[in-house]
């Protein structure tokens, strides 16, 4: 008789048991269906939005929750714009949180975006403004090549760069602790458009 108590005793255990595991599988496969419902919302509201912005749809977004390929939409639709200081923050949230060919792309696409407006402005004849829009094009370039350093096209339009604006060494002389009283500029920045292939 005390066999058989102990044998209902643990296929009552054994019952329970059961009951509380398929419990929790239930449990842990809602969860599992809760949240992979979730991010397939979240994915879709991205790209809908990714195809609003290449659509030409000005939509916002939080450059510091935004994914990657999100940022990356955002910046370029601004960049065709001419709005780098709005692209920025996607650029520096790019840096810290997407996947290196996306930010080397994002660095690309901002740097031809300056040489553009570079360009444009030459044309205008304000080389004031054209000289600094070429600096932070080069440093964008050569940002890019680190991350992908056979990237043809980074190079191609690093040496345009290189050609719009030099970069001189500064000698540093004894003399330079004392400005002189009316400096004459005997070197321009910026010699001209280059013309043909480099």
């Amino acid at each position: 008789m005390s066999t058989d108590r102990w044998l209902r005793g643990v296929l009552v255990a054994i019952g329970g048991a059961k009951g509380m595991l398929l419990t929790a599988a239930f449990v842990l496969s809602t969860f599992c269906f809760a949240v992979s419902s979730w991010l397939y919302v979240d994915k879709r509201q991205t790209n809908t939005a990714i195809e609003k912005l290449r659509a030409g749809s000005n939509v916002e977004v939080d450059a510091a929750r935004a994914s990657a390929p999100l940022l990356e939409a955002r910046s370029a639709f601004l960049l065709r714009r001419g709005r780098f200081e709005e692209a920025q923050p996607y650029l520096d949230q790019a840096e810290l949180r997407a996947a290196p060919a996306i930010y080397a792309r994002m660095l690309y696409n901002m740097a031809n975006a300056r040489m553009r407006a570079a360009v444009r402005s030459i044309e205008k004849g304000d080389f004031d403004k054209a000289i600094p829009l070429v600096t932070l094009a080069k440093s964008e370039y050569r940002s890019a090549l680190r991350i992908d350093p056979k990237d043809w096209n980074s190079k191609y339009n690093l040496d345009v760069a290189m050609r719009l604006v030099r970069d001189l060494p500064q000698a540093v002389g004894e003399e330079e602790e004392k400005p002189l009283e009316t400096p004459e500029k005997l070197w321009t920045d910026l010699p001209g458009v280059p013309k043909g292939l480099p």
